[in-house]
């Protein structure tokens, strides 16, 4: 009885861990305002610019508060063929701005660093105050976008990080989607954020 309410308590303490690491789940495709479909692809973005946004999708974690904005991106494939999309290029364009490429979760984390430089051993130990880098997160890197191809009827999503901020003037370039079989790329697609 008593390894039974032990099991018990055990299950019920991981239950709220277990629900913190809860995939993060986009609407269908259909339901996004931001959306193109050419040639049997469908391709949806939402800029997660807001605090309510964010928090669906990196729980306490606001990018916008480090000027990095977070782009979800979904294609659907509904051509009867895979599509690559592992040499995809996607840029955030801004009038009087110009080209934002994405940047790559790597590169986030070595946006914010020690506060101060190591200079060599010193004759005591003085402790050091790093920054802890926001970026660190599991949700940043497994909400990144990670598909490398799309098979026919399948639909991917992820997110492509931006060192900018949102205007509902910008939109969304997208290059570099081939069919495997004959390395041919389709047409660019463009996203715009404003009507």
């Amino acid at each position: 009885m008593a390894k039974t309410c032990i099991l018990l308590g055990w299950l019920a303490s991981t239950i709220p861990a277990l629900d913190k690491g809860t995939p993060f789940k986009p609407e269908p495709i259909a339901s996004y305002e931001f959306k193109v479909k050419l040639d049997g692809v469908t391709i949806a973005a939402q800029a997660f610019h807001t605090e309510a946004l964010a928090q669906k999708a990196f729980g306490k974690l606001n990018p916008n508060q480090y000027e990095v904005l977070p782009v979800l991106v979904i294609i659907e494939n509904t051509r009867d063929k895979a599509i690559r999309v592992d040499q995809m290029s996607i840029q955030y364009i801004t009038p009087g701005v110009g080209k934002i490429d994405h940047t790559p979760y790597l590169e986030l984390l070595g946006r914010v660093g020690p506060s101060r430089p190591n200079l060599g051993p010193q004759p005591f130990p003085i402790p050091r105050r790093t920054k802890k880098n926001p970026f660190n997160q599991p949700e940043v890197e497994a909400r990144a976008w990670a598909a490398k191809m799309i098979g026919p009827g399948e639909t991917a999503h992820g997110f492509f990080y931006f060192q900018t901020r949102h205007t509902t003037s910008s939109r969304l370039y997208l290059t570099g989607i081939f069919e495997p079989a004959t390395n041919k790329e389709l047409y660019y697609y463009e996203i715009p954020f404003g009507r």
